[in-house]
């Protein structure tokens, strides 16, 4: 890395969110005004329209500068620094990934929101990869309610659709739609993993009902991908095997960036001792 990488977003965005937010502005400011005997009705919302632009215009201004000496981020706030060689240990939840010194006085953490957010976590791994070891995080699970989530909305939902079913039956169509969506909830619960462990050149992926083992030996790649939707990225762990499937990991605890570092770290590592051993 000769010059110091920066991620931030493009200065258009954050005109376009003052603009839009200045509309909205306005709008309130005409809305007080018609109402000038009941003004104080409009607090609550003035408060959380406030709270709202202050949290999109950090996460717009905010900024990830990475050198091959430190990492550091910025934000209206102020400027966080960190040298690799004093980072001491990570944390985090979601996509968000927390780098902590010795002391607990420094946390440098980027927004995931960046554009080229996989790329800074391409870049911590490559400079800290003492970080991410498999043997510290052997066994990541999701959490029991992030797995009951999706089934219990499932059921929910196949419930109102026979409740509206039984008071209005006019024809069973409607509940059908309200089947087939119950259906999906709990079919893409039941296929994503809710587990993996580590155990040496293998790592066993568990479902709700169902387990399966994969050598490294299997495993031709691992990337840090997302798909795009209105709510912006969705990033997932894709577990790319050698007869051209693919497993798609996401939710699982501690995060993550952990969990696709420490599971690119033991590919690695693994895919390593075996060319090495076949040269020997």
């Amino acid at each position: 890395m000769n010059e110091p990488r920066v991620y931030k977003n493009s200065p258009f965005m954050l005109a376009f969110i003052i603009l839009v937010f200045g509309i909205l502005l306005l709008g309130l400011v005409f809305a007080m005004a018609s109402e000038s005997d009941k003004w104080f009705i409009m607090i609550p919302f003035a408060l959380l329209f406030g709270m709202a632009f202050i949290f999109v215009l950090l996460s717009a201004t905010s900024q990830t500068t990475i050198s091959d000496d430190e990492i550091s981020t910025r934000n209206l706030l102020g400027t966080k620094s960190l040298r690799w060689s004093e980072i001491s240990r990570v944390s985090g939840r979601g996509y968000a990934l927390k780098l902590h010194n010795s002391d607990e006085d420094t946390v440098v953490s980027p927004a995931p929101r960046l554009p080229k957010y996989e790329e800074v976590i391409e870049w911590i791994g490559i400079k800290r990869p003492d970080l991410f070891n498999p043997m510290e995080y052997s066994e990541m699970t999701k959490s029991w309610w992030s797995t009951l989530l999706l089934p219990v909305i499932g059921v929910l939902i196949i419930g109102s659709g026979f409740f509206a079913y039984t008071q209005a039956s006019e024809t069973f169509f409607p509940f059908l739609i309200f089947v087939v969506m119950g259906l999906i909830f709990i079919g893409i619960s039941l296929a994503a993993p809710q587990a993996i462990s580590i155990q040496g050149n293998s790592i066993a992926i568990s479902y709700l009902f169902s387990q399966k083992t994969l050598l490294a030996d299997e495993v031709a790649s691992i990337n840090l991908r997302y798909t795009q939707t209105r709510n912006g990225k969705q990033y997932f762990v894709a577990v790319n095997q050698v007869n051209r499937n693919t497993i798609r990991i996401s939710g699982l605890k501690p995060n993550l960036p952990v969990v696709y570092l420490v599971l690119k770290n033991w590919h690695k590592n693994n895919i390593s001792n075996r060319q090495t051993s076949g040269q020997n």
